[in-house]
């Protein structure tokens, strides 16, 4: 389509001239004198971290063209800076955009031409002026089109269920791809946005709407209010035929003066599916408000549910984004699905106030973003819902988080950020959970209310600029009187690994002894290492925390020295060690612990396992002195460290591991039973729903998976008949496969013909339990167009973790890689190199190390994840050859 000329008015002020291309301008050819990427004009070189600090944007105005049933979008940008000298050039970022003009005009009003060139794959483009630009401010101004995303990625287009969408996802570094632009999270600067869209479709965007009108050709321009300073990668917008649900009010308070508007945003006809979602979130906002002594930081609140997304949520200000199985919950939706939908829209609605009021200054300091969402979640949604039972989400997360801590390759949570390939692996376990765990810690420490302050502290003095992580710790230090954890603090954002701490417990006087080292499983060596650990002993202790900094520590008891407490109270991000007679004791009073306790516990003794300083037989008592009344949360724990287990067994020892599993948790399925009642306690329900994993996928319980798979099976008589209980349907649907591989086909159709993506991720599930290759290929043949891009990730999650789904998944991705990289971005192929990270042989690990560090070029990231699959591999090796004779002696002697 030829390119219009247009009048429109942006945030008060009018554009003339704006070129606007849909269907595709005409990319110009490169200038024939254009450097080769990574050389500028002078010897510069192409910077692929920072910018360098020669031109500032202080304002965008931003008109997009956007027809989301049209293969690209067009749009006009003008940015706004200030050039601290003269320039004859700049680096700036734009991806994949075709440029039809660029124009700078200076503040005389005088014009001239720019030539733009992308010169690296990653999105760093150049601009050169054909005259000197002088210092102080100037415009840049861009007309350009660009394709729609194809990865979920930049400006992205979506069809479901025969409509066009599009959507942004921005984060990290993808605004690029919808406008050239400064994208990095230091530059703050408002926007003026105007899209203009096909009349009849909605559009959504970071603040309210300040008007709309009809333009020709069948288009509106809606005209968004200019927003709050705000870095690129938190602009956000959706265009398409979608549902938008008011959700009401949240009314003014002593933090806000004016009311927020809240609304729910769904793909056609699922408006109704987002009530039990919305309904959470003003509660979420006033939890929020209440703990930060803050208002709402930006005038409008909408919650979007994206029918295909690369990442769970996005924390867009005033525009949060999310899956759809977070927000699209139906009438007999899991509760862990509804528990998610809390605790996901807790963490994305605590970033409007950390990260969006108060951004990182470089991505070496988003840890700070998702480390304190992943720490307010579980505290957030324990205030909104305390009766199902967040108290040790986070403690959980940590346990999890330290499993990726423990291998060499770990990275630090304060980590350098210098090009893409960094930030690729920037948002892991241990960005989210070893940073929540450390927060979680440190408010141990302070206690509370101190540390509350802090934070109140912290947000009102960077509201609405860029902090660095050492401005965030010196602002809590500061504000607690507590000078001491500055040091204390960056020993643990600033080195990778785990303190372990040696615990002996003296009688006379009673007392904790402590000494330190470093955590390493077996197979491999630790550093010498230590930190300035914060120890806290509950239950009796002198003084109850204290700075353990040397190589020595010992904290007073007033209890007898036969009973005492667990170091940490499930506090601190540390691994302890007990010599035989000390887990003896824990073990023998494990039954008397609560929940926190017990994972505590389970969690330390296998790490002891794994680094050979518990025994394996003490691991099966522990779990005998658990199994019969261990809350959910506990079961839950259990499930992840027995599967560890298993991947390092020898296949002769399966049928007692799995026997084993049967003769201690059978007794009370039975018990409990599979027809429990919605009115059940939320602990009773989340119970059967780990027990049914332990029977079905660890123990492979035949008589669990024959009533099971029944279950499935009588859904076809009429209603009443015997349905599902929403808890028990991924186990029951894997039990089904096992039971029966001949309900693949029906499955699979299933699968073709629900929109649920809930429903979908557990059909998955259920076949990368099955164990039968054919049925799990039957699956994989959809990957290339039927599975939704962004649920690939279950098929790397789910399949890696069993041996038969995990081979045939590999050679899948092996004979498919361009087709998958034609589906996802450079920094999408990445987690692929972890496809055979649970495996546990040395064939394994030599063929993910010599079929990505081939391709890493191609997969952004993959260097590093090689390095952790080949550590994991290594690990579950070396447990094996130390433990595996001990580990088989246990399982035949607790027969």
């Amino acid at each position: 389509m030829n390119a219009m000329q247009n009048t429109v008015r942006i945030g008060g002020l009018v554009v003339l001239a704006v070129t606007l291309c849909l269907g595709g301008c005409n990319k110009p050819a490169r200038n024939a004198a254009a450097h080769k990427p990574g050389i500028s004009l002078r010897g510069e070189a192409t910077p692929l971290g920072r910018l360098p600090p020669v031109a500032i944007p202080l304002r965008y105005r931003i008109v997009l063209k956007i027809d989301p049933k049209q293969a690209r979008f067009s749009g006009h940008t003008e940015i706004d800076v200030k050039f601290p000298t003269a320039r004859r050039a700049l680096f700036l970022h734009g991806l994949n955009l075709a440029m039809s003009g660029v124009t700078v005009k200076l503040k005389s009003g005088q014009t001239f031409a720019a030539h733009y060139d992308q010169v690296d794959d990653s999105g760093v483009a150049r601009l050169i002026f054909v005259d000197k630009v002088p210092a102080g401010e100037a415009t840049l101004i861009f007309d350009y089109d660009a394709p729609f995303g194809q990865s979920l990625a930049g400006l992205y287009k979506v069809v479901d269920r025969g409509d066009s969408y599009a959507f942004t996802q921005f984060e990290d570094t993808d605004a690029r791809r919808a406008f050239p632009s400064f994208d990095e999270p230091g530059f703050k600067t408002p926007f003026d946005i105007t899209v203009i869209a096909p009349r009849g479709l909605k559009v959504i965007g970071n603040t309210p709407i300040a008007s709309a009108a009809p333009a020709a050709k069948g288009m509106t321009d809606t005209v968004f209010e200019t927003t709050r300073p705000l870095p690129t990668y938190l602009i956000a917008l959706a265009v398409g035929p979608l549902d938008v649900v008011d959700g009401g009010w949240v009314p003014a308070n002593r933090f806000r003066a004016k009311p927020l508007h809240i609304r729910g945003v769904t793909a056609r006809g699922n408006g109704r599916r987002i009530a039990y979602a919305l309904a959470l979130t003003p509660r979420i906002v006033t939890a929020l408000e209440n703990y930060f002594a803050i208002g709402f930081p930006f005038r409008k609140l909408d919650v979007l549910a994206v029918p295909d997304f690369a990442a769970g949520a996005m924390e867009n200000a005033g525009a949060v984004t999310f899956r759809e199985s977070l927000l699209l919950l139906d009438a007999d939706a899991p509760l862990e699905q509804k528990r998610a939908s809390l605790a996901v829209q807790a963490h994305e609605l605590a970033h409007q106030w950390f990260g969006d009021l108060v951004t990182p200054d470089w991505w070496d300091d988003i840890w700070l973003n998702e480390s304190f969402a992943s720490w307010a979640e579980a505290k957030i949604s324990a205030t909104v819902l305390p009766e199902q039972d967040f108290d040790t989400d986070t403690l959980r997360n940590t346990v999890d988080a330290m499993t990726l801590d423990e291998l060499p390759s770990a990275r630090r949570i304060h980590q350098p950020i210098r090009n893409i390939d960094d930030l690729a692996t920037a948002f892991d376990g241990i960005t989210y959970d070893k940073g929540a765990a450390v927060l979680k810690m440190f408010e141990s420490y302070v206690g509370e209310e101190e540390w509350r302050r802090g934070i109140h502290a912290y947000l009102v003095k960077f509201a609405r600029r860029t902090a660095t992580t050492r401005d965030f710790i010196a602002t809590i230090a500061q504000t607690t009187a507590h000078p001491e954890l500055v040091a204390a603090f960056d020993d643990f954002v600033d080195r990778p690994g785990i303190p372990y701490l040696r615990v002996a417990t003296a009688c006379m006087p009673p007392a904790l002894d402590f000494t330190q080292g470093m955590y390493a499983p077996l197979g491999f060596e630790a550093p010498r290492r230590s930190w300035r650990v914060p120890v806290c002993v509950a239950g009796g202790a002198a003084r109850a925390c204290e700075i353990f900094a040397g190589a020595r520590l010992s904290l007073p008891l007033a209890t007898a020295c036969t009973a005492p407490p667990l170091p940490g109270g499930g506090t601190g991000y540390y691994r302890f060690a007990l010599d035989e007679a000390g887990w003896r004791r824990q073990i023998a009073g494990a039954a008397a612990l609560d929940a926190a306790g017990q994972i505590t516990l389970t969690a330390n003794l296998f790490a002891g396992l794994r680094a050979g300083t518990a025994s394996a037989a003490d691991v099966l008592v522990l779990i005998e002195a658990i199994a019969p009344t261990a809350r959910w949360d506990v079961l839950k724990t259990l499930a992840k460290q027995l599967l560890m287990l298993r991947h390092s067994l020898a296949a002769d020892d399966l049928p007692a591991y799995r026997a084993f599993i049967a003769r201690n948790f059978l007794g009370r399925w039975k018990a409990a039973g599979s027809d429990g009642k919605r009115r059940d306690k939320p602990a009773d329900i989340l119970a059967r729903q780990y027990l049914a994993k332990l029977l079905v996928t660890e123990a492979r319980d035949r008589s669990v998976i024959a009533q099971l798979s029944a279950t499935l099976h009588c859904r076809v008589v009429p209603p009443g008949g015997c349905p599902v209980q929403p808890e028990l349907r991924a186990e029951t649907l894997r039990a089904t496969l096992i039971a029966d591989p001949g309900a693949t086909d029906g499955l699979i159709a299933t699968f073709l013909a629900t929109n649920q993506e809930a429903y979908r991720r557990d059909i998955v599930y259920a076949f990368a339990g099955s164990g039968d290759a054919k049925v799990i290929g039957k699956l994989l043949a959809l990957s290339l167009s039927k599975i939704r891009t962004g649920e690939l990730f279950y098929l790397r999650e789910y399949m890696g973790e069993e041996p038969a789904a995990r081979q045939v998944l590999w050679t899948f991705v092996g004979a498919h890689f361009t087709d998958f990289e034609k589906r996802l971005t450079p920094q999408g192929m990445g987690p692929m190199a972890t496809i055979l990270q649970d495996a546990c042989d040395g064939s394994a690990r030599a063929a993910a190390a010599a079929f990505f560090r081939a391709r890493l070029g191609r997969a952004w990231g993959a260097a590093r994840l090689t390095a952790q699959s080949e550590e994991r591999i290594d690990r579950c090796i070396a447990l094996r050859k130390a433990k595996g004779a001990e580990i088989s002696a246990a399982l035949a002697a607790a027969r």
